[in-house]
């Protein structure tokens, strides 16, 4: 059936050699096949054409985010950006712009608090985003490529978990990296320690292995993360259980609040940027070994940090107040 000209539809294009795609139907909407004459769709050095044919992306390794728990970072190979000046590749804040990283890289990045990042919660998980501008592409005075404005994210699981016990675990706590088209493939989590100590000064290290500490004396633990959290994140301690293995018994000391009986308290507050101390009476079960392992696990939150803000209230003598 021979294309009915009345219904040509013009579609600009700066990734094509002519000036227009045309996408020719039929009259009758005839298997809406179309038709492109004469004209050899492109899309830029090191970019490719989406699967679904409608748009031109990066191909695979030539812009690639990581993601971090310090924030993200963009690297865009230089053969992506030909005729794009460095400046018009920016985040939300124009200030934070592509620097070059060697003769075949640009790179940019940015914190959880900088360049315009917001962090908020997307399938109830911590996310940072923001999104990368890229300017036009000129070449011997030709804008040969439009403006691209690209949303990305980092995902974080905010629940971590702090424990006496080197346990096997299927999360990721060291950097992750993908190409910018892509979703990232797992999210990231936040590495936490606990340590116990010998006193409540919190100044020396207790050796609680090997039978060191008995039922019914202080225990002094600190919780920390293993690498120091972005100025913008602190993290709260909401849980904390206390658990032998070797007859499968547990018992929380913390839920939220202090667990009755337990002598459980927080040293200073219950969240932090940089640690969080507490302390409790040790104990064993009734059915455990003289010997036994008890193993002290607790749950931690990540979250923005809330800086405190202090406003100032006049108080009126009797003299100012209104007669």
């Amino acid at each position: 059936m021979n294309p009915d000209f009345k219904n040509v539809i013009f579609l600009p294009s700066s990734t094509i050699k002519a000036n227009f795609t045309f996408i020719l139907t039929d009259s009758a909407g005839f298997d809406q096949k179309s038709y492109i004459s004469g004209i050899q769709k492109l899309c830029p050095p090191c970019w490719t054409l989406s699967d679904d044919g409608k748009k031109c992306e990066f191909e695979a390794g030539k812009a690639q985010v990581t993601c971090s728990t310090t924030g993200a970072e963009i690297a865009i190979d230089k053969c992506a950006l030909t005729g794009v000046d460095p400046s018009s590749i920016h985040l939300k804040d124009t200030a934070c712009f592509a620097t070059e990283v060697n003769a075949d890289t640009w790179n940019i990045a940015t914190g959880f608090s900088d360049c315009g990042s917001e962090l908020g919660f997307s399938a109830d998980k911590l996310t940072l985003q923001n999104t990368l501008t890229i300017g036009y592409s000129v070449v011997t005075g030709r804008v040969i490529s439009r403006k691209y404005e690209i949303d990305f994210s980092c995902s974080y699981n905010n629940i971590a978990e702090a424990s006496t016990t080197i346990q096997a675990s299927n999360v990721l706590y060291g950097d992750i990296t993908f190409n910018l088209n892509d979703a990232q493939p797992a999210e990231l989590s936040f590495d936490f320690g606990l340590n116990f100590y010998e006193s409540a000064e919190y100044t020396s290290q207790a050796d609680l292995t090997s039978g060191a500490f008995q039922p019914g004396s202080s225990l002094y633990g600190r919780i920390a993360p293993t690498s120091a959290l972005a100025a913008s994140l602190e993290f709260s301690v909401g849980k904390c259980t206390v658990e032998d293995t070797s007859i499968s018994q547990s018992l929380d000391i913390l839920d939220q609040c202090p667990v009755d009986g337990t002598a459980f308290q927080f040293r200073d507050s219950q969240s932090d940027q940089s640690a969080v101390k507490f302390s409790y009476e040790g104990f064993v079960f009734p059915t455990s070994a003289d010997d036994t392992t008890i193993d002290v696990t607790c749950q931690v939150n990540v979250c923005e940090r809330v800086r405190n803000k202090t406003k100032k209230i006049k108080f009126l003598s009797n003299s100012d107040k209104p007669k």
